[in-house]
């Protein structure tokens, strides 16, 4: 039923649209003819209403036409419209007609064309309500009854057949249309049919195509939600990796090429640095490590292995070397062959790691190389580790002592009680430490130092006991030694330095309170430098011993017997001033017998000094420095004696501070001035070299003579100050004389404490820089005395500056005490004779017996002689025929200030000028 209103309101839409179209054409129609009957017809403003009219039902059929498309459901209604709108449009034409044909002329051409009109719109009206024959004839009645009419009525008469053609034309027309409107309503409802089944079949479909959609959805969460957590898998992997720091390697093996993760940051290269990676390793991994690698790469490629894994260092792109750990596996071979064609596997960076293992194997070794004993007990207290200072030291065996019970090994057995109090200790305070005496496996009792602590492990969390002990047996023996060598001295068994205060202090004390006497004797052995020197070192700690023994033995009863320094010795008696005296003097004559030193006899002699309680101080300090100063004084009137300590002694002294301190005073405001002896050349009869000796003008005292201030600067340590002042004053002055082209050679003295200083060499070449002066203008004097010093360090010391280019000279010559063999072994240049030798050796008399024969012995060793002191005229024409070099002394010249001695050479520069002028 539905579907038959469906159909009714298509047609009704469908004759509706066709209407609008067919009213609209008959108003164009209309408009069409109008022009044509207006000049003809009456009343032709009823044209224009008719016009109008048609206007009108055009208008009404457009808003049903309209109203259709909105109300389907009132087919009924709407078919009522239709016929009325039919009957409606085809009585208005009729009234057109019947109005107009009566007066139309009777034209043929009008006549023709008003029924063509008709006629079309007849036709026309068939194809417009095909769907309804009886709006047709509705809209063709009217017409037809009006062309009857005006047939029968008018004098215009037309044919019947003109009249009828129309209408069954028309009735012709209805019929073929419902024909076919019935044809095309079975082909429509044929079509409902199909659309029906295909609405159907599109339900199904749907219904399918639903199902699967919500299949799908369920799938693609499910795909979502299985992505997701390989994501998250995925995340996980990689941040594990990450962490890892591991680098994944992929190896085509068939192109060669790699897939390596973290490239750069493990080798420190851009991957494309080193294409063919795995097969490029050689010139990277560390040559020690390569050789373990390929042997187990190849295995592993091969098939011997199923894993390949290896250590190895390789140069990082930093030039360090990093220690990495390969795993990797062989994932597919060839079918055939079974050579593999792709390997993975996984690098990590393992430097810090090693490094570790290598601080703990380090640890490990030094704790089992430790020198004091370890062992370890567990919570069972059975031991568990001992180390090698254990075996060492209790003289048990590993074997013996491991896995063995604590309380039942003899190596801990007489302590049980001792170590039971440790144990509480332990679990109450975490440590113990103490000292005790233990047996070793042979028996042997020992002191130990024992430390012990308790630790939990981290794993199980069990406690174990760690004892560490030292054997202090060697300690014991260093302590005894130590508190030995505290109070006695080494080499001669005598009492020290510091345990000679601590028992004069209590002997001083002692005499105080009972009213006695007490003597202090402080000697030391003349030249005992010179024993040493000569005869060693070994042979002068043998003197020392002996001379300790004597005198051990001959004062078997002195208060104090000490050895307080070098070879200083001092002896406290109990007497006065007299008694000591002559005990002193037997002291004196004893040791003076002769010592035997390796098959040599040797007969010593002493200086000393005496200082008495009460009669010169009630002081400690104040005795012994009394003795000492008196000491110094037999010392410096040639020694082998014994002074007794008196106020000239002391007054000396107060004076030689004071000059002292004056000295320091006079070397920091550069006091100290220099003059020049010169130096004749008897072969040339000029001055062509100097001697720079030191002057002290003293503000108060006046000139201080070389004599006073040196040997107070020697005693003092102020030498080497004042040495060096002096050489710096005379190479200056030798760099001006130079600079004025007078080349004069200085020669300045230099003291035994400059030679051991060992800055000699290089202060001097420093000058010698510093001054631009020719080291052929400086020449080094030194004495005999100070080259026996040290003969060793001082000949090193003149190979350096002869090397450097500077002249050296010995000085007072035959004044000490060495052998004339050592001249043969000091690279010497200059030798000088002294004055003594001078004085005592009259040439009229002797005809210079000495001084020829130390000018030969200089010449013989290919030295230059020079001879000082030379104050007569008698003296220096000697010297010439002896062929003596040169000559110094008041005879030629007393010495001079830099600037005299410049005006002397500037007289001698003239007179050879003026001889030279004379000459010519």
């Amino acid at each position: 039923m539905d579907k038959q209103q469906d159909f009714m309101a298509e047609r009704l839409a469908s004759s509706y649209k066709d209407a609008d179209l067919f009213y609209r054409l008959s108003l164009l129609a209309a408009s069409l003819a109008l022009p044509f009957l207006w000049p003809v017809l009456p009343g032709s403003n009823w044209l224009a209403a008719w016009w109008a009219g048609m206007a009108l039902l055009l208008a009404g059929g457009k808003a049903r036409h309209l109203a259709i498309r909105e109300q389907k459901n009132q087919a009924s209604r709407h078919l009522a419209f239709l016929r009325l709108g039919a009957l409606l449009i085809g009585f208005w034409w009729a009234v057109l007609l019947g109005w107009s044909l009566p007066l139309v002329p009777a034209a043929p051409l009008a006549i023709g064309l008003t029924f063509t009109l008709w006629f079309a719109t007849l036709i026309l009206t068939t194809s417009i309500y095909v769907h309804f024959i009886s709006a047709a004839l509705l809209f063709a009645l009217p017409g037809v009854v009006t062309l009857l009419a005006v047939s029968l009525y008018s004098h215009q008469s037309l044919p019947p057949i003109l009249l009828l053609a129309p209408l069954l034309a028309l009735l012709a027309n209805a019929w073929r249309n419902r024909q076919l409107l019935t044809h095309l309503h079975a082909g429509h409802q044929q079509i409902l049919s199909l659309n029906q089944q295909l609405q159907g079949q599109q339900a199904n479909l749907e219904q399918e195509v639903k199902a699967r959609t919500l299949d799908l959805e369920d799938e693609m969460r499910q795909h979502q939600k299985t992505s997701q957590e390989l994501e998250d898998q995925r995340k996980r992997i990689s941040q594990a990796i990450e962490a890892s720091r591991l680098g994944l390697w992929d190896w085509d093996l068939d192109s060669d090429s790699i897939y390596h993760s973290h490239f750069e940051e493990i080798f420190g290269y851009a991957e494309n640095e080193i294409p063919h990676f795995m097969g490029h390793l050689k010139p990277l991994v560390h040559p020690d490590d390569y050789p373990q690698m390929r042997r187990t790469l190849v295995a592993a490629l091969k098939g011997k292995t199923e894993h390949y894994q290896c250590r190895f260092r390789i140069r990082h792109r930093s030039g360090s070397w990093r220690w990495l750990e390969d795993h990797g596996e062989v994932v597919e071979r060839h079918e055939i062959t079974g050579k593999a064609q792709r390997m993975l596997g996984t690098r990590r960076d393992i430097t810090e790691e090693q490094e570790k293992d290598d601080y703990l194997q380090l640890a490990w070794k030094a704790f089992e190389a430790s020198g004091e004993a370890t062992y370890i007990v567990d919570s069972e207290s059975r031991v568990i580790f001992v180390n090698q200072a254990f075996v060492d030291i209790t003289g048990y065996s590993r074997h013996e002592v491991i896995e063995g019970n604590f309380w039942e090994l003899p190596c801990f057995a007489n302590y049980h009680k001792l170590y039971k109090g440790i144990s509480r200790s332990l679990k109450n305070e975490g440590r113990w430490e103490g000292e005790l005496s233990q047996q070793r496996l042979n028996g042997e009792s020992y002191p130990q130092w024992l430390r012990v602590i308790r630790v939990v492990s981290g794993f199980k969390q069990e406690p174990y006991t760690i004892g560490i002990f030292s054997d202090l047996t060697q300690k014991k023996e260093v302590e005894a030694r130590l508190t030995y060598l505290a109070e006695y001295d080494e080499l001669t068994g005598l009492a020290n330095r510091s345990q000679f205060y601590d028992r004069l202090h209590q002997s001083l004390a002692s005499a105080r309170i009972q009213g006695k006497s007490l003597a202090l004797l402080v000697f030391d052995i003349d030249r005992f430098k010179a024993y040493n020197n000569s005869l060693g070192h070994h042979a002068g700690d043998q003197l020392l011993r002996k001379v300790a023994e004597r005198i051990t033995q001959f004062l078997a009863d002195a208060e104090i017997l000490a050895r307080t320094g070098g070879n200083e010795f001092a002896l406290l008696l109990e007497a006065d001033e007299h008694q000591a005296l002559l005990v002193c003097e037997e002291l004196r004559e004893h040791l003076h017998h002769p010592f035997y030193i390796d098959r040599q006899e040797l007969r010593i002699t002493i200086s000393g000094g005496l200082s008495c309680y009460p009669e010169h101080t009630h002081e400690l300090q104040v005795l012994i420095n009394q003795a000492d100063q008196a000491r110094l004084r037999a010392k410096s009137t040639g020694g082998n004696r014994l002074q007794v300590y008196n106020e000239d002694i002391r007054q000396s002294s107060l004076e030689q501070l004071r000059l002292e301190q004056d000295l320091r005073k006079a070397l920091e405001n550069d006091e100290i001035s220099v003059h020049f002896q010169p130096k004749l050349d008897l072969h040339t009869n000029r001055i062509t070299s100097a001697e720079a000796l030191a002057r002290w003008q003293h503000p108060e005292q006046g000139r201080i003579p070389p004599g006073v201030f040196i040997p107070l600067a020697e005693r003092s340590g102020l030498i080497n100050e004042l040495g060096s002042a002096v050489l710096r004053a005379s190479c200056r002055q030798a760099s001006e004389w130079y600079q004025k082209g007078f080349a004069i050679q200085i020669a300045v003295n230099i003291a035994a404490q400059q030679v051991e200083s060992g800055h000699l060499v290089s202060e001097v070449s420093d000058l010698l820089e510093e001054f631009d002066l020719p080291a052929r203008l400086l020449q080094l004097e030194l004495t005999e005395s100070t080259l026996m010093e040290d003969a060793e360090a001082a000949t090193l010391e003149m190979q350096n500056l002869r090397a450097r280019g500077i002249s050296l000279a010995i000085d007072d010559f035959g004044t000490g005490y060495s052998s004339l063999s050592y001249l043969q072994h000091f690279p010497l240049d200059i030798l000088k004779i002294d004055r003594s030798f001078l004085m005592s050796d009259s040439a009229q008399t002797t005809e210079g017996t000495l001084t020829r024969a130390i000018i030969a012995l200089g010449h013989g060793l290919g030295m230059q002689v020079v001879a000082e002191g030379v104050e007569e005229e008698e003296q220096l024409e000697a010297l010439k025929r002896l062929n003596c070099d040169y000559a110094q002394g008041y005879v030629i010249s007393r010495p001079l200030p830099a600037a005299r001695l410049n005006e002397l050479l500037e007289a001698q520069a003239q007179a050879e000028s003026a001889e030279g002028s004379t000459r010519n």
